[in-house]
């Protein structure tokens, strides 16, 4: 495998593509992290629950309103933590997370369950035009959380995606960064970066493009987001290699001047390591 940028529009894809169901229907993925890695389930588990925290939190800090009788539908859901963390939050809204993997929905609700969280409805499917018919402008928010560079087809998707969010509603969407700064200081970090389960590398540009060929009329913003901490940063640069077993999200307060701008400054200037990005119908 190969990956390869279009002369005209610059977007960057593995050739050949690979897609397969199958492989995350056996949950392919985490196992690859895991035996690429050498990070633990129960810890990526762990990491999951910390990232749909944060991800609630992100809704307000871009103005996008949450209420308790929203219909909010996660694409992608993979164990449904995000799904779960929403209904936690709030009990009266319908919450439904869309998952082509069925050992996927299974062994998120056992997580949920033992961490005393309530699983959200699950669906197990894909968007696909039928579903999009049947769910026309319902939904008020609509996610995907790392499921754009999945799919063979994301204007596709994204158009999709568009049809079921209401008039007044938001897509989000998060995406590795094709210009995380760290792609050009650790070769490893490089060479992990391209990977068979993703068919497309965003760059902030090329996410712009996409969503706009997907509805040239929607309203994009788009902003940096830094999901690992400055110690991760450092030891991909340092020692070449992953931290292993436990990368550093950053959940304390011991170095917070320090993360807090280096955080602010890799996101500023879109090279954190994900891209966000909110879709919304014109006004």
């Amino acid at each position: 495998m190969i990956a390869v940028e279009c002369g005209e529009c610059a977007h960057t894809q593995l050739f050949p593509p690979q897609y397969d169901v199958a492989f995350y229907e056996s949950d392919g993925q985490v196992n690859n992290v895991v035996k690429h890695y050498g990070t633990p389930q129960k810890t990526l588990f762990d990491h999951s629950f910390i990232e749909a925290r944060r991800r609630r939190e992100r809704f307000g800090d871009r103005g996008i309103r949450l209420s308790e009788n929203m219909k909010l539908l996660d694409i992608g859901g993979g164990y449904g933590f995000f799904g779960g963390e929403m209904a936690r939050s709030f009990p009266n809204a319908e919450i439904t997370v869309l998952e082509p993997s069925q050992t996927r929905t299974e062994i998120g609700a056992v997580q949920m369950a033992e961490n005393g969280i309530r699983p959200p409805q699950f669906q197990v499917g894909v968007l696909d035009q039928d579903f999009a018919d049947r769910n026309r402008g319902v939904f008020d928010i609509v996610t995907m959380w790392h499921v754009l560079e999945h799919v063979p087809d994301p204007v596709g998707l994204l158009n999709l995606a568009m049809q079921i969010v209401k008039p007044d509603g938001a897509l989000c969407v998060e995406v590795p960064n094709l210009h995380d700064d760290t792609i050009m200081l650790s070769e490893a970090f490089r060479n992990r970066s391209f990977m068979e389960e993703h068919v497309s590398y965003f760059s902030p540009a090329t996410l712009r493009s996409t969503a706009l060929r997907a509805d040239r009329d929607a309203a994009v913003e788009l902003y940096g987001y830094q999901r690992y901490g400055i110690f991760n940063y450092f030891h991909w640069i340092h020692f070449n290699k992953p931290q292993g077993a436990s990368p550093d999200l950053f959940e304390g307060q011991d170095r917070f001047w320090l993360e807090a701008h280096w955080r602010t400054e890799k996101e500023h200037r879109l090279t954190s390591d994900a891209l966000f990005m909110v879709m919304r119908h014109p006004a």
